[in-house]
């Protein structure tokens, strides 16, 4: 799909009262695997009036695409580093 159709569809959702995260989940429906939702968020992003970070921060906050680099939680860091399977003496 091109620009200008992205485009026309964007008026028409924004017409309708769509905000962006309505938007790009009903245009990742039935797409699957990460790098291509994301390849989508990127391009809907732009038509959205988004800089390819936003859309793809807007996309993950809304549960639409897995982060590459999760967020780590305070638990995570305040244990040791796992060194591996333990080794039994016996």
């Amino acid at each position: 799909m091109g620009i200008r159709e992205r485009l026309r569809l964007v008026k028409a959702a924004r017409e309708a009262g769509w905000d962006n995260r309505r938007i790009v989940k009903t245009v990742l429906r039935g797409v699957f695997g990460g790098n291509e939702r994301r390849k989508i968020v990127v391009e809907w992003g732009e038509s959205l009036g988004l800089e390819p970070s936003a859309a793809l921060r807007l996309a993950f906050e809304a549960g639409l695409i897995p982060s590459l680099h999760p967020p780590r939680d305070d638990e995570a860091s305040e244990r040791p580093p796992d060194t591996g399977p333990e080794k039994s003496s016996g």
